[in-house]
């Protein structure tokens, strides 16, 4: 039986033959200093970018819900002090959403069917039962850029109302309707209002919530 050898390579013939395996010069793999600081600079600036739009709109929207709960008070204490009707109107239109309060001498009672039927005809046709109040709105007034109302819902609705214009009332005995207000830039941020009856006091949440899921 015919013995195999194992051909024998010299060891200047095997170093050799592994240095064309080895990186020239002794260089490894990886990032070099300055594709890092390249990297880094990319980041920063695509932070500098974004992240101010995500602070200024975050700040907004907690601006506007603390107007919302000083306005609340403020309507309130009026409709109680004038012995008046007061109404906080909210424009649910996304191309410009507004608000403003309205009153009404007295007591009034409330019939969300014909302030649907109201919404429909002209300024001229209204009828002069409800003026803007311009002691607490002396105009209208527009949502910051980039947010919008979302859902508005009171004890009266059959459902949340989502278009067209919403009504949120206080009344002379100093009390108000239940009700539940969204502010929204619908994308991640949404923040409810929700107002308690008895007291005029509103309670904020940071996530959109239903007026029935707090009343249950």
């Amino acid at each position: 039986m015919a013995e195999v050898v194992t051909p024998r390579t010299s060891p200047a013939k095997s170093f050799k033959g592994l240095r064309r395996f080895m990186p020239i010069n002794g260089s490894r793999s990886g990032f070099t200093l300055i594709e890092i600081m390249i990297v880094l600079a990319i980041i920063g600036a695509a932070l500098s970018i974004g992240m101010p739009r995500l602070f200024r709109k975050d700040n907004n929207i907690k601006s506007v819900t603390r107007s919302f709960l000083v306005l609340g008070k403020e309507v309130r204490n009026r409709a109680r002090l004038s012995n008046s009707t007061m109404r906080l109107v909210l424009d649910l239109d996304p191309q410009n959403p507004q608000y403003w309060v309205e009153k009404a001498n007295g007591a009034k009672l409330l019939d969300p069917e014909a302030e649907k039927e109201a919404e429909k005809t002209s300024d001229e046709e209204k009828p002069s039962e409800w003026q803007v109040d311009t002691v607490l709105t002396k105009k209208k007034k527009a949502l910051p850029s980039g947010l919008y109302f979302g859902a508005v819902e009171t004890i009266h609705m059959k459902s949340p109302q989502t278009e067209g214009i919403a009504y949120v009332h206080f009344f002379p005995e100093g009390l108000m309707e239940a009700a539940s207000v969204q502010i929204t830039d619908r994308n991640k941020l949404t923040w409810t209002l929700i107002y308690n009856p008895l007291t005029g006091q509103a309670d904020i949440a940071t996530e959109a919530r239903s007026l029935k899921d707090v009343t249950r």
